[in-house]
């Protein structure tokens, strides 16, 4: 009988086992499943806490006292041997200027310069065809005194120095400049064994160089010379014949006629190419100052669109499209008296 018994027990827990084991296997994949959601969703709000921290963070540090900003470049400088007490100097320095250019980009330091008559360029330089014999002095004091008053303004009663220069028209065609400080800890320009535009033995010289428009009369052309760009950007380049680095080091027929010689340029290619539009159109001219800029040789980049270029070079002579291509060939890197040496 003990045997029976202990056989039917036997039986009896062989035929329980089978059906606990899913039930207990379901509690399980159930308990690991659960366990994954909360995990999933601890590390979910884990990561919403932290980002609430981080911006918390991150507006505390930017609302914060600069003071504390500042002392947290001299605990990392203090905690870095690598560095010498020049280098520390330096580095505290150029980080300073950097906090600062950042506080300036959050107050949006963009200024804005307008003729008290709004004017589309061509027409507020006199039009291509302009002669000092028809002019009664009006045209021309008026374009010198509104460069005048801008440097003036920026330099000597904002006393900005390193700056982005932008002349654009709006969708009127009326003209206005933005000023924009450049970062101050950029590097400034870095010297070359020659410069680009006074070096007429440099062959990037030869080539980029460009001949005048048939409107521009030679109290224009005396004054400044007319490039392609060396690296073949969609631009025309006008630079002073002097080597100088600012538009307030220019003289008043410098100032008058870099613009005048820019619409003349545009104005041609215009023509020559029977281009479809009528205007004289363009993307911005950029004349940057101080460290925002990448030579030292002061130039005024007439920038227009990969459109309007492809355009007027279907109309260009042989030798114009070869010395072309030859800028994009990378000219300008390998000429050797432009070599860089600070």
């Amino acid at each position: 009988m003990e045997d029976n018994e202990d056989k039917d027990n036997r039986n009896s827990n062989n035929i329980n086992q089978p059906i606990q084991s899913p039930i207990e296997s379901t509690n399980k994949q159930y308990q690991i499943a659960s366990s994954t959601i909360v995990a999933s969703t601890f590390a979910h709000r884990l990561h919403e806490d932290r980002n609430k921290n981080k911006k918390y963070t991150d507006n505390k540090y930017r609302k914060g006292n600069n003071n504390n900003r500042y002392n947290h470049y001299n605990n990392h400088l203090q905690h870095n041997p690598s560095l010498n007490c020049l280098q520390k100097q330096h580095y505290h320095q150029d980080n300073k200027k950097r906090l600062l250019y950042q506080d300036s980009l959050q107050q949006k330091t963009e200024l804005i310069f307008r003729p008290d008559t709004p004017f589309n360029l061509i027409d507020f330089v006199g039009g291509v065809d302009y002669t000092p014999t028809n002019d009664d002095g009006v045209i021309f004091n008026r374009v010198v005194k509104f460069f005048r008053d801008l440097t003036t303004n920026i330099e000597q009663e904002k006393k900005i120095l390193d700056f982005s220069f932008y002349l654009q028209e709006d969708q009127d065609q009326r003209f206005y400049v933005i000023i924009i400080p450049s970062d101050p800890t950029r590097h400034s320009p870095y010297k070359t064994l020659n410069c680009l535009s006074c070096d007429s033995n440099s062959e990037t010289n030869r080539i980029s160089r460009l001949p005048y428009p048939t409107t521009t009369r030679e109290e224009v052309s005396v004054h400044h010379n007319l490039w392609i760009d060396a690296k073949a950007r969609p631009m025309f380049i006008i630079t002073p014949k002097r080597h100088i680095e600012r538009l307030s080091e220019c003289n008043d027929q410098e100032i008058f006629s870099m613009f005048l010689l820019a619409m003349q340029t545009i104005e041609q290619e215009t023509r020559l190419s029977n281009a479809k539009w009528k205007n004289v159109r363009f993307l911005r001219m950029t004349l940057n100052h101080g460290n925002a800029r990448n030579i030292e040789h002061l130039h005024l980049k007439i920038r227009i669109s990969h459109k309007d270029l492809k355009h007027f070079k279907n109309y260009w002579d042989e030798e114009k499209k070869n010395n072309f291509k030859i800028l994009e060939s990378g000219l300008y890197k390998r000429d050797e008296r432009l070599t860089k040496i600070s």
